[in-house]
């Protein structure tokens, strides 16, 4: 190996790791490139000018311009070289760099270009066949670059194609992860809580199979939801609906229920945990309604005419998971809890009148102790065998 070889391989070691240092410590795309920039005047001391042309349609979203090392104003490297001749020679061929002779023949530069005088040279960036940058470098009035400089400046150039293209790929993924987070936004508000919840603690094999589980179940209904939607505009009809089931989900979510299933006038609560609590849980959340209900009936007195609301709440055990639902154009899952439980605290809530709240015996049982209960007599439900002792949380 001769003298100049070793000077060379001993530059490029300490040249790329004097870099490497430098950019390891940056996750900022602008902050990397502008470091490799910056770093050719100490690769190249009787460099003049570095500039680092960005070519790609996509730098907006990854980078923005870099700050000019010549000029005192942020002069843009891609408006102010992207024109020049050796630049668009360049980005013509990427396997190779072009250079600038002081005798003014321009051309790449070849094995025999040692004795010619180079005052300027472009290093293409490619990826693959899709141009990214140009690195472009001037000499000193007076000064030539040599086989030496070119070695080192090519393995700057080397370092700004993989930090281009770790940038691309990096804001790819995170705009990918956006998109993502905003379809999952979306997505959630279909989503059970509790489903939610599960999937969170174990996203790689959540449990999401049927479970025996002890739970209170709530059946909400509005009255009069037909004519209501024959007497007004459908606009108006959801926003009134919206702002009462707004109200209402509130209410649920905060006494630790889970709204599994909403239709156009009602919705389907479920109260998980200890019998006693989720039963209180269940009954507090029906009154909360109750109250949030009269709130938003004054609220839109002479706009709207009061909603009526009708509740039926059962306890007991239920099959509680996921349900899927094959057809020919795909499969559905649902949360839910369903079996006896589950279909009496319907029957319940349709047996309820005049903004009644329905309570089944087991529901009573629990509660009792801690809140009022109005006697309703035994009723006698459709497919249920025996007459079921009803209760309720309203006076009448």
């Amino acid at each position: 190996m001769d003298d100049l070889q070793a000077v060379t391989y001993k530059d490029r070691f300490e040249n790329l790791f004097r870099v490497a240092k430098k950019v390891s410590a940056s996750l900022n795309i602008v902050e990397i490139l502008e470091s490799i920039r910056d770093e050719v005047k100490i690769t190249v001391p009787h460099a003049k000018e570095a500039c680092l042309i960005l070519v790609d349609p996509d730098a907006p979203s990854y980078t923005s311009p870099l700050h000019c090392t010549v000029e005192r104003e942020n002069v843009n490297c891609h408006l102010c070289k992207r024109g020049s001749e050796i630049v668009q020679r360049a980005l013509g061929q990427p396997t190779t760099f072009q250079c600038t002779l002081y005798s003014d023949v321009p051309g790449p530069v070849t094995e025999e270009w040692g004795e010619q005088q180079i005052c300027e040279i472009a290093l293409p960036v490619y990826d693959g066949s899709d141009p990214l940058a140009v690195l472009n470098i001037v000499a000193q009035e007076g000064k030539s670059l040599n086989e030496r400089d070119i070695v080192l400046l090519k393995d700057l150039a080397d370092l700004t194609t993989n930090a281009i293209i770790n940038a691309k790929k990096h804001s790819k993924m995170i705009r990918d992860k956006l998109t993502l987070e905003r379809i999952l936004g979306h997505i959630k508000t279909f989503v059970p809580e509790t489903v939610q919840r599960i999937v969170e603690k174990n996203p790689d094999a959540p449990l999401l199979d049927r479970t025996e589980l002890d739970v209170s179940i709530l059946f909400l209904d509005v009255a009069d939801y037909t004519r209501i939607s024959e007497t007004f505009a459908q606009d108006k009809v959801n926003f009134v609906i919206e702002k009462y089931f707004s109200g209402f989900l509130d209410v649920i979510y905060s006494k630790g229920g889970d709204v599994n299933e909403t239709a156009g006038d009602g919705l389907m609560a479920i109260f998980q945990g200890d019998q006693k609590v989720n039963a209180l849980n269940a009954v507090n959340a029906a009154m909360d309604i109750r109250r949030r209900t009269s709130e938003i009936n004054k609220e839109l007195e002479g706009l709207f005419y009061p909603v009526c609301v009708n509740m039926g709440i059962n306890s007991g055990i239920a099959s509680v998971g996921m349900s899927m639902f094959r057809g020919e154009v795909g499969t559905r899952r649902t949360f839910t809890a369903s079996g006896r439980v589950t279909n009496l605290a319907s029957r319940i809530a349709a047996a309820a009148t005049d903004g009644d709240i329905l309570l089944g015996p087991e529901t009573a049982r629990r509660v009792k102790d801690t809140v009022m209960l109005f006697e309703r007599g035994r009723m006698q439900f459709k497919n249920i065998k025996d007459a079921v002792h009803v209760y309720s949380l309203v006076h009448r």
